[in-house]
């Protein structure tokens, strides 16, 4: 086979990279939530941490990337099977289902931040913000999806406009007690454990590859890849180590709210700051929501169809009876509120990435990408 010189041009890389950040910049981090369930507590090493944890993603992305590549595996299920050969038919539905179930946790955590805002903002009560939130993610996904990714780019832009506003005009007015949070010491156990945490944290995000995997299918060569997730590391390495840098310039006073990075914005008197990103972080939670949904939504009404179900006859009937049994689902969870649900949740889930996606990707992906690569011409 021939091998292709000319790969994709940087603005081609920079809009797949962007697609990383993306999925990344979902309400958890735009609201500072993960960042101080998995970073804060530790200290001078926390911002250490969260870029570590992204090395990581970074490394798994790429492997990852190439391997769908060689394989042409664009959709998690044709790239759970690739991953696992020739172990497939035990570990590729077991990846399945975790990557169903935590695209459930992420609804979830959504619909628990969504309603937490609500709940700030107009006072009604928690159990009155979920089910609203519940109700407009399950019409959403069912009516508006197309809508929601058509508005995600400019969401994006919003978020990320307001967020640099925050953090820069926020790290400055706080530098001092910054610096002193900084200073504190920190034990080497506790060293030990933020390290294993910032790859729990990675092995979560690792289950949020599929928008990255089908962007894949645009790539040239396997250096795009490279430069794809180069780019990816540092968007998204210096805007999760400008949310701990954040946090901790305004702990302990934050450290027990839900929406960290909102509560530190009205603590600098943030006024149009803190209404703009109220609205940025709304729709970032519903976005997530309703992307997951709906994402769901088709998966199950494939396999419906697969199965050859009567109920699969009537796609609209169908298509609603699963929105509502996932949204259900996820309002119940979301009762725990987000702040455990990501403590929790994520956590357990990503431990379980750091064994079903980080490592074998990292090793027996990583051989089998070069050994493609050495037995055929083309990269």
């Amino acid at each position: 086979m021939s091998k292709e010189k000319n790969g994709l041009a940087w603005a081609g890389i920079f809009s797949i990279a962007s697609v990383w950040f993306g999925a990344h910049v979902g309400g958890g981090f735009a609201s500072g939530s993960q960042s101080m369930s998995f970073f804060i507590r530790y200290g001078k090493y926390a911002a250490l941490f969260s870029i570590l944890s992204m090395v990581v993603v970074g490394l798994t992305y790429r492997e990852n990337m190439i391997m769908a590549r060689h394989y042409n595996a664009y959709d998690y299920h044709s790239f759970g099977k690739v991953l696992f050969q020739p172990y497939n038919k035990i570990l590729s539905p077991i990846y399945d289902v975790c990557y169903i179930m935590a695209g459930m946790l992420a609804v979830s955590a959504s619909i628990a931040g969504a309603a937490a805002l609500l709940t700030q903002v107009f006072g009604i009560t928690y159990f009155l913000s979920v089910l609203i939130t519940g109700i407009l993610t399950l019409l959403l996904s069912m009516f508006g999806s197309n809508l929601v990714r058509k508005a995600s780019s400019v969401l994006t832009i919003l978020i990320v406009v307001s967020f640099l506003l925050i953090c820069i005009q926020g790290i400055g007015k706080n530098s001092v007690i910054l610096h002193q949070n900084l200073s504190l010491s920190v034990s080497g156990s506790t060293f030990w454990k933020g390290a294993w945490k910032a790859l729990s944290y990675a092995g979560f995000q690792c289950f949020a590859f599929l928008g990255l995997l089908g962007a894949t299918s645009l790539t040239k060569t396997d250096e795009d890849c490279t430069k794809i997730t180069g780019i990816g590391f540092v968007i998204n390495g210096v805007m999760i180590a400008l949310t701990v840098l954040l946090i901790q310039a305004y702990m302990p006073n934050v450290a027990k709210e839900t929406l960290p990075i909102l509560a530190a914005t009205k603590l600098m008197g943030g006024g149009y700051l803190v209404v703009i990103y109220s609205i940025a972080l709304f729709s970032a939670f519903l976005s997530t929501a309703v992307a997951v949904v709906y994402g769901n939504i088709m998966l199950f009404s494939r396999l419906s169809t697969e199965k050859g179900l009567k109920i699969a006859d009537n796609k609209k009937v169908l298509s609603l009876v699963i929105g509502v049994i996932i949204i259900l689902i996820s309002m119940i969870v979301s009762s725990a509120g987000l702040t455990k649900i990501i403590a929790v949740g994520y956590s357990y889930f990503g431990y379980i990435g750091i064994f079903l996606v980080i490592l074998p990707s990292l090793t027996y992906g990583h051989y089998r990408n070069k050994k493609y690569k050495k037995n055929n011409c083309n990269n």
